[in-house]
């Protein structure tokens, strides 16, 4: 099954997220921004998971 640009871009996405993630939970910033910033970026990444489910559920 050829994946479609949307789960393309979808799955690129979720990686860039998934990383910056990484990136601010181990970094040095105080608790509330890594916590704050790490809260949004988890619900964000539930949604884009949530697409890319849908997106290939309909393929």
């Amino acid at each position: 099954m050829p994946l479609s640009r949307t789960n393309v871009s979808l799955a690129a996405l979720l990686a860039v997220l998934a990383g910056v993630e990484v990136v601010l939970l181990t970094g040095d910033a105080s608790d509330g921004i890594r916590y704050g910033l790490g809260a949004a970026l988890a619900v964000t990444i539930l949604v884009v998971v949530g697409r890319l489910s849908k997106a290939v559920a309909s393929d």
